[in-house]
């Protein structure tokens, strides 16, 4: 019984520790222009748990408490009023185990790059390790919908890639933390920034070979 208690005392002391990053970060992404408003939505897993950003609230007032807690495999939410897109967190976490933090955001440069092709191209060494040799494309189903988050959860798997764009609506990075998607989030707006403002000239690009040695170099690399 000692055994459990000290459990339980440790889970709820790092439920704490993460809320407070968890608010922490959204706050940066707010000020940064990242986070709007009250759009898009933020997760990070937490042992079979995950904490996510409530709906319809002022990132810039959001208090640790205030990020709802939801079982990852049964869905049910445990406190708090989780954001729309909820199944979206749930699909990419129950698929993929080594997602530990999503963000998803509708930064400005992301959600145009989206409307105009099925796949950005990736121009930086930052890119490439963050993102991948490419930023893929969902397509637009309706916002919240399981087919959405089905959709997103199947892009992750099938390319590998650490982001990805939703078509008509905004974008999605994961990472082994809440730093490193966060980090993700800002690589892909760059890379959507940067097709669109060399849109019809010809921009270089990295070798093959060096994008793919940098994207293996970058699985072992700690961002925090």
């Amino acid at each position: 019984m000692l055994l459990l208690h000290a459990k339980g005392a440790e889970l709820r002391t790092m439920e704490a520790q993460m809320r407070r990053e968890l608010r922490q970060m959204v706050r940066r992404g707010a000020r940064e222009g990242l986070l709007r408003g009250t759009f898009g939505n933020v997760s990070v897993r937490l042992g079979e748990e995950l904490l996510i950003t409530p709906t319809g609230r002022d990132y810039l007032k959001l208090q640790a408490e205030d990020f709802a807690a939801v079982d990852v495999v049964s869905g049910k939410v445990r406190a708090g009023d989780p954001s729309s897109e909820l199944p979206l967190h749930l699909a990419v976490y129950r698929l993929l185990p080594q997602v530990q933090a999503i963000w998803h955001d509708h930064s400005p440069f992301a959600v145009a790059a989206g409307l105009v092709t099925d796949e950005v191209p990736v121009y930086t060494g930052e890119g490439h390790g963050l993102i991948g040799l490419a930023l893929p494309v969902a397509p637009y189903l309706p916002s919240g919908s399981r087919s959405l988050a089905d959709a997103v959860a199947d892009v992750f798997e099938r390319t590998g890639a650490g982001a990805c764009l939703m078509r008509n609506h905004g974008a999605v990075a994961v990472g082994a933390s809440l730093f490193s998607a966060y980090c993700g989030a800002i690589a892909l707006e760059e890379a959507s920034m940067h097709y669109l403002v060399t849109s019809g000239l010809s921009p270089a690009a990295l070798p093959p070979e060096e994008a793919k040695a940098i994207r293996a170099a970058f699985a072992s690399y700690r961002m925090r």
